[in-house]
């Protein structure tokens, strides 16, 4: 490689560094502005409907499904009746993130 060529590689590297700076600076700024939506909480889960996929014995722990924000989620649950696998129900109260109290859905007729 001649002089000639070397000084050209090297004015090339010293123009592209600012350049990359620019951008890089640029695409951190647009990244940290995108907007988005709020993480659910916990209160979000209340008023749910789900379905039971770990059978719940009576005032025992199973497991369900639930969807928040339009995705599925599986939660720890408790309820006061038994309830089996594939029953639908709602989510009453969210005591943790991870678990919630559910009831029958539809609820059982009072006569």
């Amino acid at each position: 490689m001649d002089g000639s060529a070397r000084a050209l590689l090297l004015f090339g590297a010293l123009a592209a560094l600012p350049f990359a700076w620019l951008v890089a600076v640029r695409l951190s700024r647009w990244a940290r502005n995108i907007p988005t939506d709020a993480t659910p909480a916990r209160t979000d889960l209340v008023g749910t409907i789900g379905v039971v996929v770990t059978p719940i014995s009576e005032h025992g722990y199973g497991e369900v499904l639930v969807r928040v924000a339009g995705q599925p989620v599986k939660l720890h649950a408790r309820a006061a009746h038994a309830l089996p696998m594939g029953a639908a129900v709602f989510v009453v109260e969210a005591p943790s993130h991870a678990g919630v109290v559910v009831e029958p859905f539809p609820p059982a007729a009072t006569t």
